[in-house]
């Protein structure tokens, strides 16, 4: 399983090219943005829509995290603002601080994409299964049609 962390903020010169490398490989996905920059939540949306593309089927594992929930006392973005963005985009979200991580939510958002990322994985195994299941009994019917003609 790998997972990658998108940081919306991060790596400003970084170009699209690194980003979709980053994205190609990843099994799930942390989109994290600075609760205490309005810029790096609005560039949330324009990132997903990048993931969105890179990795096809859309329907991507994702956990959206507001970090650097130690500096309330700047913060740019509410908690509700977080809420609203993660029910849009159907994932989980958690508001954390990565130097003072009290209570281990970065553990628990961690955990959760991993759940999230197992459970697909299952659901997309038995999809197969049934898919491999169907085309070995059709090609057992063949062989047996070619027996009996």
């Amino acid at each position: 399983m790998h997972l990658s962390w998108l940081c919306s903020n991060a790596n400003i010169n970084e170009d699209i090219q690194q980003k979709e490398g980053h994205m190609r490989w990843g099994d799930g996905f942390f989109i994290v943005y600075d609760i205490t920059d309005r810029g790096s939540f609005e560039e949330v949306a324009p990132l997903r829509t990048l993931l969105e593309e890179v990795k096809k089927p859309k329907n991507v594992p994702l956990v959206l995290v507001g970090n650097k929930s130690d500096l309330d006392h700047i913060r740019q973005v509410t908690t509700e603002e977080g809420e609203r963005l993660a029910a849009e985009m159907a994932c989980a979200f958690y508001e954390c601080s990565a130097c003072v991580d009290e209570g281990g939510v970065v553990a628990e958002a961690f955990h959760e994409l991993c759940r999230e990322v197992r459970r697909r994985k299952a659901v997309q195994g038995k999809a197969r299964r049934r898919s491999s299941t169907t085309h070995v009994k059709q090609a057992i019917n063949k062989m047996l049609t070619k027996i009996s003609s």
